[in-house]
């Protein structure tokens, strides 16, 4: 079908004058006609059976003949057959690319004027002389055309009945042709407007399932064909290293030319694979079966290192991190997990799911679950609280500070946070627990001189939250910025994630003050950490609980404490359980003691 113009279908089947005068017996041909043919309309009958059925009817009220409908194409302008079931194919192919003019017969001048054309005679008539060879070759000696019309009245088609016989229409004749261009300008109007809403479809749907820059299925595509998928397959993820600084430098135009380059080079270097893009620099390559997903990215390493990929005449050499999985069911979440571990590694890394070595025990998922779900009720309900426990100042004999120690309180049990910590950080609740303990620590403190400390995570540095709430409660409680201590793991200095660093420098200028939790516990970096001038080192519990009798704990906290005094940073001795670990303690001139010899956590200050 080649047009693409909605026809007129508003009032062409009225009643006029011819009708009039119409024998009630022609009157009701027609009706019958209308009705037949709307009677396939109303059951969604294909289009072009209708259109055929149509012709069938017309030329059964007229003897002797075959009917035609022709469509305009609206890039060339040229006619072509549409239905013609009783036309041979000879005849159809040289009605083929019929031009609207002057001499194109019957239907090219009624789509050329807009109007019907009645020819008598094919043989003679002059609007006939490009069609004559046609006249005779098929005995067409008279032809009648309707123009069919679209909404805005313009031609794009025709209606038309040819006889074996020199012969002009009879009125009943002229009001058939005029009732079927009606009746095709309607079909084709339904026609169009389905065609319309498919095409709509069709994109709606290539939008949901395809990106828009590269071309390639999107991830929404990707878990429809591994649902649809039983038999084992092959999945790998591939995260572009360090896209975004390229995108940073050199504007998102040029970044989206770089995915582009890069999803043609991954297309020829994986052929074997379906690509997809799953994210803004993250694709997918889905094999049937199982592939060795080591070869293929160690063959896609190489290539990459020996052919830097080029744009605009510069050189830009990819790494990527890469997770895969090969099984029958639930190889997306596989291939996730692997991406998980190789990115826990650092970039340029790569895993392969293996179940015995990556799938969580199932008592760990249970367990998983049902802290989850406790969490989230004892939040809603005011049952996860603070817990203080005091910490003595060696030089002083005294209680000093206080540390907030989260607690869960559910079923008259006091769950400590080794408990719910990993539910905690899996559901993105600790910014949350976080904001409770500095609300309700402050409160505990306030119109006392005594110092808070209180527990920062990765995720409170990440929301980047901290230093308008902080400002806001301390106001709240009247609490002064210098009687809160912040602190962090060992790890969130030594990585040294620079939005983290910067952050903590500002709140360390608003007056805060900063100590490293559980010190020694992994590669310090003491650059870093004289660098964010803390205030405190927390010893870590392990080297303190034997110190009295441990050589090793002993030396590695002579050591930190050498390193403390000598860069003016406190030092504070956690797990002090005895008096002869006290003892030790002291000697080394650690400034603070924190643990159960001196006080229990509890609910209210001592």
């Amino acid at each position: 079908m080649t047009g693409s113009q909605e026809p007129q279908s508003g009032n062409v089947l009225s009643q006029d004058s011819t009708e009039l005068t119409m024998p009630v017996e022609d009157l009701d041909k027609i009706l019958r006609l209308q009705h037949a043919i709307f009677t396939q309309v109303g059951a969604n009958v294909d289009y072009l059976q209708v259109l055929s059925a149509l012709c069938e009817m017309a030329e059964h009220l007229l003897p002797n003949s075959v009917a035609t409908v022709m469509l305009q194409d609206q890039q060339t302008g040229l006619l072509n057959v549409l239905v013609a079931p009783s036309v041979p194919q000879p005849g159809i192919d040289a009605l083929k690319g019929l031009e609207p003019g002057p001499g194109g017969g019957s239907c090219g001048n009624a789509v050329l004027r807009n109007e019907p054309v009645f020819v008598a005679d094919t043989y003679i008539d002059p609007r006939w002389q490009n069609l004559r060879q046609i006249a005779y070759d098929f005995n067409l000696c008279s032809c009648w055309s309707m123009p069919v019309r679209d909404s805005h009245g313009k031609p794009i088609g025709s209606f038309a009945l040819s006889s074996f016989e020199h012969r002009s229409p009879s009125p009943f004749h002229a009001r058939l042709l005029d009732v079927g261009a009606a009746i095709v300008n309607i079909v084709l109007a339904k026609q169009f407007q389905e065609q319309a809403l498919e095409e709509q479809r069709k994109k709606l749907i290539r939008a949901l399932e395809f990106d828009s820059l590269t071309g390639l299925p999107n991830q929404s595509k990707l878990k429809m064909v591994l649902a649809g998928t039983i038999a084992e397959q092959s999945l790998l993820l591939i995260n572009l290293d360090n896209f975004r600084f390229i995108n940073t430098a050199y504007g998102p135009v040029f970044g989206d030319r770089y995915l582009c380059e890069v999803a043609n080079c991954l297309r020829q270097q994986l052929p074997d694979a379906t690509m997809y893009r799953i994210n803004a620099d993250e694709f997918a390559l889905h094999y049937q079966g199982r592939a060795d997903l080591q070869q293929q990215i160690e063959g896609l390493r190489d290539y990459l290192f020996r052919h830097p990929l080029q744009i605009d005449e510069q050189s830009f050499n990819i790494t990527f991190t890469a997770g895969g999985a090969c099984s029958r069911r639930g190889v997306m979440g596989h291939a996730i997990q692997a991406m998980s571990q190789a990115k826990a590694r650092g970039k340029n890394r790569y895993h392969i799911y293996i179940a015995e070595q990556d799938e969580p025990d199932q008592a760990d998922r249970l367990e998983y679950i049902r802290w989850n779900g406790m969490l989230h009720t004892a939040l809603n309900e005011g049952r996860v609280k603070p817990f203080f426990q005091g910490v003595r100042g060696n030089q002083c004999g005294e209680i000093v500070a206080y540390e907030a120690l989260v607690r869960l309180e559910a079923d008259g049990e006091i769950y400590s946070p080794f408990k719910f910590l990993q539910a905690a950080r899996l559901s993105g609740l600790l910014p949350t627990i976080s904001r409770l303990m500095i609300d309700k620590g402050l409160a505990k403190i306030s119109g006392t001189q005594l110092t808070l400390s209180l527990n920062i995570t990765e995720d409170d540095l990440a929301q980047e939250y901290l230093e308008q709430y902080l400002t806001e409660k301390t106001a709240q409680y009247d609490v002064a910025p210098n009687q809160v201590v912040l602190e962090i793991l060992e790890g969130v200095s030594s990585d040294g994630k620079k939005n983290h660093i910067t952050q903590l420098g500002r709140i360390k200028a608003l007056g805060y003050k900063l100590a490293i939790d559980d010190f020694g516990t992994e590669y310090s970096n003491f650059e870093r950490i004289l660098e964010l001038d803390v205030d405190y080192l927390k010893i870590d519990a392990k080297y303190i609980k034997n110190i009295d009798s441990d050589k090793n704990s002993y030396e590695i906290a002579r050591a930190i404490v050498f390193f403390a005094h000598n860069a003016g940073i406190k030092t504070v001795a956690e797990f002090v359980h005895n008096e002869a670990v006290q003892r030790v303690v002291e000697e080394l001139g650690i400034d603070y003691s924190q643990g159960y010899l001196f006080s229990e956590p509890a609910p209210d200050l001592i």
